[in-house]
């Protein structure tokens, strides 16, 4: 009935073409994409070889989209929508999106049950299980053989490969069973079951599952609702209601800065910690029994925390606190992870003396140039002892000339300097930028700046280990990097694929910023307000239509580059790199976190070489 009365909706063309038209000046936002001939870059339209997903070009895309309504090729607004919807859902980055009205305002859809994939041995491939077997009889539960007339592993992968937000295939894979992480980080219980992106596309009205013992079962599968519908009788009402160019989205709620007393709520599967933050995203365990003496653990659901201070206090009191106890391994747990100071502060705690460097870059447009000009002019006599806070803010934005600093860690002098166009694929980006900067964040004291100098490496990095799903993005990318090629941090991805061999544990958006479309248009509207005529005129080209016609836009403004790669520019988002380790889940880490923690540790006093070479020989 809900697939029913969204196709019921009549197609509203001349609004869909103002859609179409108003979101192309928001798209030359996104790294990663040439303006100059309307396509992509190999970012996107001629990606590596070894990159997974096929090539797509996001402006041709949208191009078709506007042809197919002037053509009268949709039968109503749920077509055209769904086909909309393609230049997101096939981009597989984890912050460029935007989700169309009609799609994602009334419904969302859902199945009635969750999968695993799990190893019998840890050895063996993984097999797909319902979780609900799994839960009740692990010892019985039998393999999910087909889903649909089809083969179970390649009907989870095509399902989650058309709207993933994660780039690599095996973590996309990863992101469709339920995990314990998920569930205490708020995700549910894997994407085939609800959530992600895939949540948007119609799953048809049912599911079979055929089962290794031979018994096969048909459940319907839900339409959630999400929206009011009051006042909706019909498809015209239904437009009215969801789809009202003049509402607004994109809402949030003030943030409210709680202290925390470290007394955060303990997620169902995982220890008592040693220390939690209020909102539970960061914590810290010891584990009992005997070989666990000297290990501690550090699980970090996100770097987006609700109070930055207490996630820093929080942190280094456990770490302070595991030395003072005598642990002298660390695992990190990244599964199911943000904020770019907490991922910077948190390597710089581990390993104060590095000095990171961490090299992005954005796209070029003439409309982020506009908004650079009068962000540098407006900041050019900045003072912070007598600064507003919107002077602070706009001195602390990328736009201001004179914040971030260069290549060679030095202040950029000039305009030029930095914003002078560097090519790359015949497309126009800034000079590389590192934010490794003291001035960072005015009132927040990043540790390795100002007030917090004087730390001590907690850790050896031979002694640490990350632990990866792939689901790692963002700012948990850029901190991955960090521990990896810059302090030698070896690190462990779990599940993937049911096929042999090494996966990459980082497999979700590796852009270093996001901005939501609300904010760039806030950015046109302050600085319009000193803009000149000319300046006046490129920045309208922005509008509020998309805003307001989508429950939730964003894009990635900003590309990471590895340190190998400054040269040749490809963005990390593109760089294939493998762990050095690669394990099953197993049927007890569906229920208890730990049972991954003392896995790992095992493998952790191995040694190093042991590890590497284990790891690479058995897998």
């Amino acid at each position: 009935m809900a697939h029913d009365c969204l196709v019921s909706v009549p197609l509203a063309k001349e609004a869909a073409l103002a859609l179409v038209d108003a979101i192309e000046p928001y798209m030359v936002w996104q790294s990663g994409t040439n303006l100059a001939d309307i396509v992509s870059d190999p970012a996107y339209k001629d990606p590596p070889a070894d990159y997974f997903y096929p090539p797509h070009d996001i402006f041709a895309y949208l191009a078709s989209v506007k042809t197919n309504l002037q053509n009268d090729q949709y039968a109503n607004e749920y077509e055209f929508q769904q086909d909309l919807y393609q230049i997101w859902a096939r981009s597989h980055d984890g912050h460029f999106v935007f989700y169309p009205d009609l799609l994602t305002k009334a419904f969302e859809w859902a199945r009635q049950l969750g999968l695993v994939s799990i190893s019998k041995d840890g050895s063996s491939l993984p097999e797909i299980k319902t979780f609900e077997d799994v839960l009740s009889s692990p010892s019985t539960a039998s393999v999910v053989t087909k889903i649909n007339g089809v083969d179970a592993v390649t009907y989870v992968g095509n399902l989650i490969y058309q709207a993933s937000l994660n780039q690599d295939a095996d973590a996309a894979y990863n992101s469709t069973f339920f995990k314990k992480v998920f569930n205490a980080s708020g995700i549910g219980d894997g994407y085939f079951s609800s959530g992600g992106r895939a949540r948007y596309v119609y799953p048809s009205a049912d599911t079979t599952f055929t089962f290794a013992n031979g018994t096969v079962i048909t459940l319907n599968n839900i339409a959630m609702v999400k929206g009011d519908f009051a006042g909706v009788v019909d498809g015209p009402s239904f437009f009215t209601r969801f789809c009202n160019a003049t509402g607004t989205a994109e809402p949030s709620e003030p943030a409210v800065a709680v202290k925390s007393s470290g007394a955060g709520v303990v997620a169902p599967g995982y220890p008592t910690p040693i220390e939690i933050t209020l909102d539970g995203v960061v914590s810290g365990y010891y584990l009992n029994g005997t070989g666990y003496e000297d290990v501690a653990v550090m699980s970090l659901l996100s770097f987006e925390s609700e109070d930055f201070i207490e996630f820093q206090q929080i942190e280094q009191k456990f770490l302070a606190d595991a030395v003072r106890d005598g642990k002298t391994k660390l695992i990190v747990d990244l599964s199911a992870n943000g904020y770019i100071l907490q991922g910077y502060d948190l390597f710089r705690q581990l390993f104060p003396s590095i000095i990171q460097g961490g090299y992005t870059r954005w796209r070029e447009s003439d409309i982020f140039l506009t908004v650079a000009e009068i962000f540098s002019a407006q900041s050019a006599n900045f003072t912070p002892i007598s600064a507003s806070v919107e002077n602070i803010n706009q001195y602390e934005a990328t736009f201001n000339k004179g914040y971030d600093l260069n290549f060679t860690n030095q202040p950029f002098l000039t305009f030029e300097d930095k914003f002078a166009p560097h090519v790359y694929k015949g497309d126009n980006y800034t000079d590389p930028l590192t934010t490794s900067d003291p001035n960072f964040g005015v009132g927040t004291n990043i540790t390795g700046f100002n007030s917090r100098t004087n730390f001590t490496q907690p850790f050896l990095p031979e002694n640490i280990i990350l632990l990866l799903d792939g689901f790692c993005a963002s700012i948990c990318t850029i901190f991955t990097e960090f521990m990896r090629t810059q302090a030698g941090v070896k690190s462990i991805a779990m599940g993937g694929r049911p096929t042999a061999g090494l996966i990459q544990g980082v497999g979700g958006i590796k852009g270093a910023e996001s901005l939501g479309w609300s904010n760039v248009l806030g950015y046109a509207k302050d600085v319009n307000q000193t803009a000149t005529p000319d300046q006046e005129k490129v920045l309208a080209r922005l509008t509020d239509i998309p805003i307001s016609r989508s429950s939730s836009s964003g894009l990635n403004v900003r590309d990471n580059i590895l340190p190998d790669h400054v040269n040749d520019g490809l963005p990390a988002q593109y760089v294939v790199e493998y762990s050095e380790c690669r394990l099953y889940y197993t049927e007890p880490m569906v229920t208890d976190v730990t049972a991954t923690w003392r896995l790992l540790l095992m493998l952790l006093s191995m040694g190093r070489n042991a590890l590497q070479d284990r790891c690479r020989r058995e897998i």
